[in-house]
């Protein structure tokens, strides 16, 4: 069975690789496997299926599909991964000024438009706007009304990024963050010297995290251990950050020490 998922999880290599990955997928054969959600109306059907049996050029079947949906996510999907960085800006900027139109979607319309955000927000991380990623991601939070761990986790990069040790402990205090977002948050908080919030974030990591005790000396982790190998990728991941914070590793051995009681 194809669906919107395996469109998105295939394509890579250069623009021409990428193209014939497309021709390749949306052809009238593949369109008889492919599932579109029982939501969607007449008007967002006719559109995913120009994509797939229009025998016009790719870009062609993108505009046609924009005519009869401009929130068909096919062609959106195909627009985003093959044109320039300026002209794929210029879209997203218009989906986002019709941010007010979004309570008379229909359901169907109302989750195309929250994916394009969520790929705006993708975007705006790639091309290092952070700024204006962490206002998208939080629109998306308010009209989708959750925030997933994967949400957080973007803010907290983008905090991280910006060094908004202020929003970041916001962030901090009103969700429960992931391990990652513990890890930035606490770098981030060092770069203000807020020891004090910072020692206050590190042992509640220590708390929520078992393996987070090996932080100050992560040559000890099993890496056979799912659990410790998956959190030393994590400091692998926030590695770049902490590397601006050259006390951080003998800051992280102190509030371990003091909350092992051993010093």
């Amino acid at each position: 069975m194809l669906d919107f998922e395996k469109l998105i999880a295939g394509p890579h290599g250069d623009s021409g690789q990428i193209e014939n990955y497309f021709l390749d997928f949306f052809t009238r054969k593949n369109f008889k496997e492919y599932k579109i959600p029982g939501n969607a109306k007449d008007h967002s059907r006719k559109a995913i299926k120009i994509m797939f049996e229009s025998r016009r050029e790719l870009r062609e079947r993108v505009e046609k599909a924009f005519a009869e949906d401009p929130l068909c996510l096919e062609a959106f999907f195909v627009y985003y991964m093959s044109s320039e960085d300026v002209y794929v800006n210029y879209r997203f900027q218009s989906y986002y000024d019709e941010l007010n139109s979004y309570p008379d979607l229909d359901a169907y319309q109302k989750y195309c438009y929250l994916r394009i955000l969520d790929f705006y927000v993708e975007f705006l991380l790639d091309i290092h706007n952070f700024t204006t990623a962490i206002k998208i991601q939080k629109t998306l939070i308010r009209l989708s009304n959750a925030c997933s761990l994967r949400n957080l986790d973007r803010l907290a990069f983008s905090y991280a990024s910006i060094e908004d040790a202020d929003e970041f402990y916001r962030l901090y205090v009103n969700n429960d963050l992931s391990v990652y977002g513990y890890i930035l948050l606490v770098v981030t908080l060092l770069k203000h010297e807020e020891r004090l919030k910072a020692s206050q974030v590190a042992r509640e990591l220590l708390e929520k995290e078992e393996a987070a005790s090996y932080l100050d000396h992560l040559w000890d982790l099993d890496e056979s251990d799912p659990k410790q190998a998956e959190f030393y990728k994590i400091v692998e991941d926030c590695y770049e950050y902490i590397n601006g914070v050259p006390d951080f590793f003998s800051f992280f051995n102190l509030v371990r020490e003091k909350s092992d009681g051993t010093i």
